[in-house]
């Protein structure tokens, strides 16, 4: 449901949380629920400037049942850089959101407010939460962004994914258990945590779309500038292909060179004859195999 336009960007919010937010009057929540939002607002509004200041475009913020989220126009995965520097604008505002507050209840004597502290709790939460190494919260795009620069975004998006499996079963287990001993509210933890586990899948098949993208893109660019950074491989002839494609970057183009199992150079092929052999071979093919396949066809 769309609210209104803040800075050129529109805001919505899901048709769910404005039935929550009526039934949250009968049941002294609404309060809570509202300074909540505002917080997950702020905190998207802190990653859409971040977006500005790269030049990416923003479609909207949604926010939703488990907080919120701003639309790019564009993959921010792209440069591993500065999708960990927009991915952490928005804990940074939280943190900050929380450091001007009580700086200005300490300036001005304020007591005990429960307005104020409803504040600092949404700040504190919402910005540890999102600090989490789990895609696709803030974390995982941070660590993620780190690991990029050094073992490209594709191999970093599916280590994260694997770590995020773990922590999620860790605090569905957490929240389960909490809610059977403790009380059955803590059972949102485990609910928002299944939540987060099939998002995580999600950003593996987003990431290996942007990727086939722009092995297609980086191939034209290729042909049309000339030049182009390169990242070379050497391999030994009994490795699969596919391990070779794994290898693959966004930032820079391919050759892979072939050795024997004494070290010799066989020969070398380019990112494009790989990609060409995965397509046609299904990946099940060595690369001294592929490499003889090429050379006896002419």
């Amino acid at each position: 449901m769309k609210l209104f336009k803040m800075f050129g960007i529109q805001i919505k919010i899901s048709y769910l949380i404005f039935f929550i937010l009526i039934f949250s009057m009968f049941f002294n929540y609404f309060t809570q629920l509202l300074v909540l939002i505002v917080v997950i607002l702020v905190h998207e509004l802190a990653h859409c400037y971040a977006c500005m200041y790269y030049g990416i475009g923003i479609s909207e913020i949604k926010i939703f049942v488990f907080g919120g989220v701003a639309k790019f126009r564009g993959y921010v995965e792209e440069n591993p850089k500065q999708e960990a520097v927009i991915a952490l604008a928005g804990p940074l505002l939280n943190f900050i959101s929380v450091a001007i507050i009580l700086l200005v209840v300490n300036r001005f004597s304020i007591g005990e407010n429960h307005i104020v502290q409803l504040f600092l709790t949404a700040n504190m939460v919402i910005g540890a939460f999102n600090l989490i190494p789990i895609l696709p919260l803030d974390g995982g795009r941070i660590v993620r962004g780190i690991m990029g620069h050094y073992f490209g975004i594709r191999k970093a998006t599916y280590i994260i994914i694997r770590l995020g499996y773990c922590i999620c079963i860790l605090f569905f287990v957490i929240g389960t258990y909490a809610a059977l001993v403790y009380n059955i509210e803590y059972i949102f933890i485990s609910f928002l945590f299944v939540y987060i586990f099939f998002s995580t899948r999600g950003e593996k098949e987003k990431i290996d779309l942007i990727f086939a993208k722009n092995l297609v893109l980086r191939k034209k660019s290729l042909f049309n500038e000339g030049i182009m950074d390169v990242k070379h491989i050497v391999a030994m002839e009994s490795i699969n292909i596919k391990n070779i494609f794994d290898e693959f970057t966004l930032e820079q183009y391919c050759i892979i060179t072939i050795t024997d199992a004494e070290g010799k150079v066989i020969g070398n092929l380019s990112e494009s004859e790989v990609i060409d052999a995965v397509i046609e071979h299904d990946s099940n093919i060595t690369l001294g195999e592929f490499y003889n396949l090429i050379h006896l066809s002419f």
